[in-house]
């Protein structure tokens, strides 16, 4: 896995997605040239079901705190389909004005991303800076 070549993996495969409103949230952050891939070469796996039950628990949690997201509901529908057993990979994306995490099967095909937009700038670009190795 090209690291630096991740970004534009990502933001091909939410082109193909575009007319869904997940897609055009996390297109509207892998277009600013300031976001990076903040994962590893190797990535990190996990079970789709313990992806979905870490996402239905987070999911209650952005509703109680009022944090909007995009995708995180498709990606639980998306899940619940999915071999409970099946490995999914996680790449997470920072940027000053938005975050995503990229979820992809053992094929290489893009399950969906949750995207968080601007809640805090201070953070973003305390997030970026990390990913940058600045701090």
């Amino acid at each position: 896995m090209d690291i630096k070549n991740e970004k534009s993996r990502l933001s091909d495969a939410l082109k193909q997605n575009s007319e869904q409103k997940w897609a055009a949230a996390a297109l509207s952050v892998t277009d600013d040239p300031r976001v990076v891939f903040a994962g590893s070469a190797g990535g990190a796996s996990s079970k789709a079901g313990d992806l979905l039950r870490i996402y239905q628990i987070r999911q209650k949690h952005c509703v109680e705190e009022g944090i909007e997201t995009y995708g995180m509901a498709e990606l639980i529908d998306v899940l619940s389909d999915f071999s409970e057993r099946g490995l999914v990979q996680v790449q997470p994306f920072l940027g000053p004005g938005g975050s995503i995490a990229a979820f992809w099967d053992a094929a290489g095909d893009l399950l969906g991303c949750i995207t968080v937009l601007g809640r805090d700038s201070e953070s973003g670009w305390g997030n970026l800076d990390f990913a940058n190795g600045k701090i």
